[in-house]
């Protein structure tokens, strides 16, 4: 009888898990059906196109009978002869260090001084965030015409405080940060909502208790506030730095590259290459190279960061 009665219990047991068995393989099918459309948008329109490019880097690209001669290497090695290039990664670089000094501390900045704001909080975060939701080849071609020497507003601002009219976006000097300036306003808005979102995000708690121990501001701010948005900070590094080495919109838009090529990018430059002078397969060099140095400076982040 005990011998029955232990077969039916594992026979139980045995379909019990059989059926939990299929439903978590039904749950596996669902989920990854609900996935397949991302799945397949990400491989057409971003992974494809990453490895045609790749693959046409290697040729002479031909329009009329592409992918054209194959050349091998050629294209990489003319990267290290080309003094237009060079001087498009110089740019990009000063680009990356402007954007990293204003438009990833700023934001951090005005986020802590808001936080801080104890009425209009609101209208504050609302007023910074407006020029975000703005269309932004439309606000780029707005601060084309501010910053016109002839006619713009900005040299008439200057005229009435008695200051001498500045050539802006003709200025060899000044065109990087006036280039970047508008991209504080426009695009600084989004990394303000995340930074003041991890600011209030520290409890209250060890302010006060910092508060009732003496600490000033400046220790409040290195030992509770600064640690508190690490996590934040590190990750916004990685995308200030990817996003301002791929820059392309504001000089293509405001100055085309100009004045003598002194805010023309790596990825300005690639685009020039390849819709003007038609090699296609250089510019796909250039973005290649690009595209690796993103990688391995993203991968060091995430070391160190996983080392901390």
């Amino acid at each position: 009888m005990m011998r029955v009665k232990n077969k039916s219990e594992t026979k139980r047991h045995d379909t019990g898990r059989t059926v939990q068995h299929s439903l978590e393989l039904w749950n596996n099918i669902q989920g990854w059906l609900f996935l397949l459309p991302a799945v397949i948008a990400f491989a057409m329109f971003k992974y494809y196109p990453i490895f045609q490019g790749m693959f046409v880097s290697f040729f002479r690209f031909s329009v009329a009978k592409p992918p054209g001669q194959f050349i091998g290497f050629q294209n990489y090695l003319r990267l290290f002869k080309d003094a237009e290039l060079k001087t498009a990664v110089i740019n990009t670089l000063e680009f990356t260090g402007i954007s990293f000094v204003c438009g990833f501390w700023g934001p951090i900045l005005l986020a802590i001084l808001v936080n801080e704001v104890r009425h209009t909080k609101t209208f504050f975060r609302t007023a910074y965030f407006l020029p975000a939701i703005s269309p932004g080849i439309g606000m780029l071609v707005l601060w084309k015409y501010i910053w016109q020497p002839d006619y713009g507003l900005a040299n008439y601002i200057l005229s009435l405080v008695g200051l001498p009219p500045q050539l802006w976006l003709n200025d060899v000097k000044l065109v990087k940060w006036v280039i970047f300036f508008p991209s504080l306003l426009i695009w600084g808005g989004f990394n303000y909502l995340i930074y003041l979102a991890a600011v209030q995000d520290i409890p209250q708690e060890l302010f006060e208790s910092a508060s009732i121990d003496g600490a000033g501001i400046m220790q409040k701010l290195r030992h509770i506030l600064l640690p508190g948005i690490s996590p934040i900070v590190r990750i916004m590094v990685i995308l200030q730095i990817i996003g301002a080495m791929q820059i392309f919109d504001q000089p293509y838009i405001m100055t085309g590259g100009g004045p003598a090529g002194a805010s023309e990018t790596v990825a300005l430059y690639a685009f020039k290459t390849a819709y003007t002078g038609q090699d296609f397969g250089y510019a796909m060099s250039v973005l290649v190279c690009l595209f690796i140095v993103l990688v391995i400076l993203s991968y060091i982040q995430l070391r160190l960061q996983k080392e901390e």
